[in-house]
């Protein structure tokens, strides 16, 4: 057997490999095919001071050092990993896919894989095809989503949402409408709610006729009508309305600065101009002193028109109009206080004209706008 022979340079680089790069002998021997006992001599020779023994532990304490040295740099990279991809690690997959897509000349594709926890072959496979029919899909469904979401003002959810998609001819499950607009943070943009105790009496004038019998057969059997208050900088600007329980079709309202018999006489007068009811209707209210006047009575018995009233401080008595208000207040006004009382007046008639009766769907008219109900039914 011939004996190999290694220049001194080979030997050279040998010995750092051991006393400055922190390899154990063992691992360079059996990298280089050199036996130990001669690296050790290798060693020895440029170490001649010291005894095998002191030249072994000083070897032993530069690979520790070098050792945790690595396990600290390998644990600064999962530290900043994590700390920049935090908001990625509760979401889909993909979207881990692509935050190591933006960091892979940064930290290793290893690491971050094991750290986020997803297969380094399905990383390759989403790279080489980054996204699929079904993601597809969902962009082009988002596009349409936020068209609706957007031309009714921010107020639609995912019901409506899925309503007006459907309306256009697109298959799709409320299922998928809520995830999607869960994700990218779509929903109805609500105001407050206030809640008001219930109590009261009935009132003597008028007996409560309707009895929270919201749901009519026909137009123009039931009317209900209240009056609220719209915050402007000139002062207050009073709302008065009346709907149809059939369609819950706005069809007489009117505004005025002063809270005064006339605005609810005004919407009445609409109503009746605009409905021409052939029959007796019922007009339910609250117990305001409007509704409470003589002019009110005289007004509904000249017209064919029976008075009911709710009782006393009790709102769900006339909870149709009261829902009136409250998605008047959070879908439009939202807490908003009007520069004047023209700009607050030209904004609801926009909500009520042009959003409300023509547009906005009702989930108890089976997701379409009370127009579209009337034209249906008749």
């Amino acid at each position: 057997m011939s004996t190999q022979r290694f220049t001194p340079e080979f030997k050279e680089e040998a010995v750092q490999q051991v006393t400055e790069r922190g390899y154990s002998v063992a691992e360079v021997s059996a990298r280089l095919g050199v036996s130990s006992h001669s690296l050790y001599k290798w060693v020895k020779a440029v170490t001649p001071d010291n005894s095998e023994k002191q030249a072994a532990e000083l070897i032993e304490a530069k690979s520790e050092i070098l050792r945790l040295k690595a396990q600290l740099r390998r644990t600064e990279e999962e530290r900043d990993i994590l700390k920049k991809g935090r908001a990625v690690l509760c979401q889909g997959v993909r979207v881990r896919y692509r935050f190591m897509n933006e960091h892979r000349h940064t930290w290793p594709l290893t690491t971050m894989c094991r750290l986020l926890q997803v297969a380094r072959a399905g990383f390759y496979q989403w790279l080489h095809r980054p996204e699929s029919d079904h993601a597809k899909e969902d962009a082009r469904l988002l596009v349409l989503i936020r068209d609706s979401w957007r031309a009714s003002g921010g107020v639609y959810g995912s019901r409506r949402v899925l309503g007006d998609l459907r309306e256009i001819g697109e298959v799709c499950g409320k299922h998928r409408v809520a995830r999607i607009m869960r994700q990218h943070s779509i929903k109805a943009q609500r105001g407050y709610k206030a809640l008001r105790p219930i109590a009261g009496r009935p009132y003597l004038l008028a007996p409560n006729h309707l009895n929270r019998e919201f749901t009519t057969s026909q137009p123009d059997q039931t009317w209900v009508t209240d009056i609220t208050y719209i915050r402007t900088w000139q002062g207050w600007l009073y709302l008065a309305v009346v709907i149809d329980l059939f369609s819950l079709r706005v069809v007489g309202w009117s505004m005025k600065p002063t809270l005064s018999r006339e605005l609810a006489l005004n919407a009445l007068l609409m109503a009746l101009w605009r409905r021409k009811p052939t029959g007796r209707v019922l007009v339910h209210s609250d117990q305001g002193s409007q509704y409470g006047s003589d002019d009110w009575r005289r007004f509904c018995l000249s017209h064919n028109l029976e008075p009911s009233m709710s009782r006393r401080g009790n709102c769900w008595d006339n909870a149709v109009a009261e829902s009136f208000f409250s998605s008047l207040k959070k879908e439009r006004i939202r807490k908003r206080i009007y520069k004047t009382r023209d700009l607050a007046k030209s904004d609801v008639f926009d909500y009520i004209e042009a959003f409300y009766n023509r547009t906005r769907r009702h989930s108890h008219l089976g997701g379409i706008s009370p127009e579209a109900f009337e034209r249906a039914s008749a």
